[in-house]
């Protein structure tokens, strides 16, 4: 592992203790007290060991000095009932933990993920444009629910950390020096782990990327099927995909070697240990048989919090350089994902743009632009490809910034308060038509609108999409196939146009939106669009002059040039 790679450990436990937050102390006293009460019921087996050998005598008293006024058998039913009674209450005490972990667990992950989607919205469309979807479904699919696994994992290091020491402290009050014996050997397994923990990173890191690369390439697999199976040029696409599944797999395969490896050691150098500790008691220090059989049972008990810390090590070495890559492509996530309130819609009059410039490299994109949009007014755009059609409508959109100029609505600049209204007032639709998984009213209502059953045939007949749906055997409950495949491509623009409808926006932004449809097809979409009232403006960018011989003006792009048509 080069030190440019960041294990992602150090940021992973500090977003999990923000995430956590005062519920950790609850954790604490109750790994506490659960290990408390289960060392506390061991300890009562001093006394029932002395009393069912030889009655009570000094060693009983020692560590129950209560039982000199009991006779041997209160005694003995005395301590048996600590006994149950201290294993009773560590049951309860653990459950309470394990039910609190698994809830911090699965929260966390939730609130991860949800987390990592609100920081790529919070960056904006140029940098979620970068990430992409292959990018995004990785770091969803993939790194999220590794670096929860990790969380997980530093959950199971505190509740096997704190089983150790307070049983060390326990044993500690029994024998002092056997406890400094298995300290011993406690310590020589960490300085072992730490070795392989290094190898665990590493690994965590090469996984990470393997998996990025494998959920890349299977993404290009999946969008380029189809041409590929007319092609024959599929095994072109299956062999990039085994390549970079390969690699995950060696990497996946040196871990779980590693790992089975540490769990080996640990089991071995365990029993190591025991016959050591075993052999100092007995030969060594010459201690009483209650005292070395308790002892010895607190030390097989801590073996098994000592390689739940040691493997536990492994897996967040291995997984929390999931965090490091999340925080890497999105940068520090977002302190909350908490939705805001919708805001309310802008009433405007008249949008301005006033020597607006944005170019995403040099000669690419906008170099000067002044347009006037007003409350109504239907406005075609068109040029060449790469001429910047979209790099406009997205600039009135709000998803860009311009570099210089000004764009202003009513005389009030696009941004804050302004943008967020504006936002509101305005439906976008992109020539691919995002359809969804899902039924024909899950599409409709995708994106949080209020409607109900008439609202949505009233879209659907307005986009010329009723008679499709109502052919459908369930209606609107029908799916539509993997993003839209069900239906054909113009279908898939109406029924997102007719999404965007139910926002009743007073901008139309339609960016190439009626491609796919005849232009008859068109033609009577277009004029159903603007028999809608109140009539929304629109911003249409088309090739077709059919399509722009709609509109009530025509803007051309030429080399970044905001021109007005003749």
């Amino acid at each position: 592992m080069s030190r440019a790679e960041p294990s992602g450990i150090a940021a992973l436990l500090k977003d999990y203790r923000g995430f956590a937050g005062s519920r950790l102390w609850l954790v604490l006293a109750l790994m506490i007290l659960g290990a408390v009460a289960e060392g506390f019921g061991l300890l009562m087996i001093v006394p029932l060991a002395t009393i069912a050998i030889n009655g009570a005598d000094s060693a009983v008293l020692r560590f129950a000095p209560w039982l000199g006024s009991l006779n041997g058998e209160q005694r003995f039913m005395a301590a048996l009932g600590l006994f149950l009674g201290a294993m009773a209450a560590r049951s309860l005490l653990l459950f309470a933990r394990d039910a609190l972990l698994a809830r911090l667990g699965s929260e966390y992950e939730a609130n991860l993920r949800l987390r990592a989607a609100a920081t790529l919205a919070s960056r904006g469309w140029p940098f979620a444009s970068r990430i992409g979807q292959a990018g995004m479904q990785s770091l969803l699919l993939n790194d999220v629910p590794r670096a929860a696994q990790a969380a997980s994992h530093l959950q199971e290091m505190s509740v096997g950390a704190t089983m150790l020491m307070v049983q060390l402290t326990l044993t500690f009050v029994l024998s002092p020096m056997l406890t400094l014996v298995a300290v011993a050997f406690l310590a020589a397994a960490y300085v072992a782990t730490l070795r392989l923990a290094r190898r665990g990173v590493s690994s965590g890191i090469g996984i990470s990327e393997a998996m990025d690369e494998s959920a890349g390439s299977g993404f290009r697999l999946h969008a380029g099927l189809k041409a590929a199976l007319a092609q024959g040029t599929v095994a072109a696409f299956v062999a990039e995909y085994r390549s970079t599944l390969d690699r995950a797999a060696r990497q996946l395969t040196r871990f779980a070697r590693d790992y089975s490896s540490s769990r080996q050691w640990s089991a071995f150098g365990a029993a190591v240990a025991a016959a050591a500790l075993l052999f100092v008691g007995v030969r060594v220090l010459a201690l009483p048989f209650p005292v070395l059989v308790t002892s010895l049972i607190l030390f097989a008990r801590m073996s098994g919090p000592a390689q739940l810390l040691q493997n536990s090590a492994l897996q967040v070495a291995a997984h929390a350089p999931s965090f490091a890559a999340i925080e890497r492509a999105l940068g520090p996530l977002t302190s909350s994902a908490a939705e805001r309130e919708a805001a309310e819609p802008l009433d405007w009059e008249q949008l301005e743009f006033d020597g607006v410039r944005y170019e995403h490299q040099p000669g690419l994109g906008l170099g000067s632009a002044s347009l006037h949009i007003r409350r109504g007014e239907w406005i075609g755009i068109c040029g060449a490809s790469g001429a910047g059609k979209t790099t406009l409508v997205d600039l009135v959109a709000g998803l860009l910034a311009p570099e210089t100029g000004l764009i202003e609505i009513d005389g009030k600049p696009l941004v804050g308060q302004v943008r967020e209204r504006w936002r509101a007032a305005i439906a976008y639709v992109g020539q691919e038509g995002s359809v969804f998984s899902d039924s024909v009213r899950g599409n409709l209502l995708a994106e949080g609108a209020r409607a109900d059953d008439v609202d949505l045939w009233q879209v659907l007949e307005t986009v010329g999409l009723g008679p499709r749906v109502r052919a459908f055997a369930a209606g609107l409950n029908e799916s539509v196939g993997d993003r839209g495949s069900q239906l054909s491509g113009g279908e898939r623009q109406r029924l997102a146009l007719a999404r965007a409808l139910l926002r009743r926006p007073s901008l139309l932004i339609l960016d190439e939106a009626t491609a796919a449809l005849d232009p008859e097809s068109e033609a009577l979409l277009i004029e159903r669009l603007k028999a809608i009232e109140p009539r929304p403006a629109a911003l249409i960018v088309a090739h077709r002059e059919s399509t722009l011989s709609h509109c009530d003006s025509v803007v051309v792009i030429q080399h970044g040039v905001v021109t007005t048509a003749e």
